[in-house]
């Protein structure tokens, strides 16, 4: 699986299917991993339903995304993002703060960037980075 990440020994597994993996990260963040392989719009939810999980039970505002391998989301995930998951981890979870990693993929860049744009009403801040390091440094910010 290209987008693979090596877990580190402090680095906690805390979901992973078909679509990708939810991965606590010691520093304080989520860090999802998305692969290249296609996924039903059931295995996708189930990541992010795992990273509301992760982001309560550790306690952390952050998610690292890496997007670069990620196939483009259906409308109905994009519609479902917006609508129910980023709404409702912003207000449960204390989600604030996205780094994405950005996708090879133009489409996918197209599908964040839509889904991202009609998010402006809730308190949360998503930057767009190329590589890894750049987006770690920028969540781990002081807010």
């Amino acid at each position: 699986m290209a987008a693979a990440y090596l877990l580190h020994n402090a680095d906690v597994l805390v979901f992973e299917n078909q679509a990708g993996k939810v991965v606590y990260h010691p520093l304080g963040y989520l860090r999802l991993d998305w692969y290249s392989s296609p996924a039903t719009d059931a295995q996708v939810q189930a990541i992010y339903e795992a990273a509301s999980q992760g982001l309560y039970q550790y306690g952390v505002t952050g998610i690292l995304t890496d997007h670069r391998h990620m196939p483009p989301l259906s409308p109905v995930m994009q519609q479902w993002l917006v609508e129910t998951w980023t709404p409702n981890a912003v207000h449960a979870c204390g989600y604030r703060r996205a780094a994405v990693v950005q996708s090879f993929n133009v489409f996918g860049r197209l599908a964040t960037a839509r889904v991202v744009m009609q998010l402006g009403h809730l308190p949360f801040t998503v930057h767009y980075f190329d590589n890894e390091p750049e987006a770690e440094s920028w969540l781990l910010e002081e807010e």
